[in-house]
């Protein structure tokens, strides 16, 4: 091989060995800003579940079961005031509706920065009872109600007394302010619970006592 065919053997290939790793380096930079993008991605997407991996599982539980007992309630609240004819009945059910929308509205503003989604509708259970409910009426229906009311209250208070003990201060906050107004529920619910039962059974009357009367609006 001649001089002149060597050289140019030499510069095609110092041509080939620039663009490989001209190449090479993209290649490098490329992947390097893929990695960081994909760290970046991951610590935003875990922004959310390293507030809720703070929690233990009796609060995460006493979160979801704190949400739909306020869906419930706020639900049959509604349905009652399209159902009862009593007033003390219908002043308890607007008492429900207003008390328990605020305060699934403060949960739900906890559990936002906490990163837990709360439920939008009710499980299957509750909303088989609810359908239920929608085919009752007159006494059988405010019977019902009240019963349920007696019966949930009693768990909740149960429930929000285990909360009041909790490591995170504003779920225990949270729990300690509602544990009042959930016993003055709990009081008027068995209160109606025994007057409606009077009333099924006495022999006059179209109404009963008015129990809740300073709630009434």
């Amino acid at each position: 091989m001649n001089y002149r065919k060597k050289m140019i053997l030499i510069v095609c290939t110092a041509f080939v060995l620039q663009a490989c790793n001209q190449s090479s380096k993209t290649e490098s930079q490329g992947t390097s800003t893929l990695s960081a993008d994909t760290v970046l991605d991951t610590h935003a997407a875990d922004g959310k579940k390293n507030n809720s991996s703070k929690l233990k599982p009796e609060e995460t539980s006493f979160i979801e079961q704190a949400a739909v007992g306020g869906l419930m309630e706020v639900e049959t609240g509604n349905l009652t005031l399209q159902k009862t004819k009593l007033e003390s009945v219908k002043n308890f059910a607007k008492r429900m509706v207003k008390d328990h929308t605020q305060a699934n509205s403060e949960l739900q503003t906890l559990a936002s920065g906490m990163g837990i989604k709360l439920p939008g509708a009710l499980p299957s259970a509750e909303q088989s009872h609810f359908d239920a409910m929608k085919q009752m009426m007159g006494n059988e229906y405010d019977q019902n109600y009240i019963d349920m009311m007696v019966s949930d209250h009693a768990k909740t208070i149960d429930l929000f007394n285990g909360a009041s003990r909790f490591d995170n201060p504003e779920l225990r906050s949270f729990a300690l302010k509602m544990l009042p107004i959930l016993n003055e529920h709990n009081r008027t619910a068995i209160q109606l619970d025994s007057l409606v039962k009077l009333k099924n059974t006495g022999p006059k009357g179209d109404d009963l006592p008015n129990v809740d009367k300073k709630h009434k609006n």
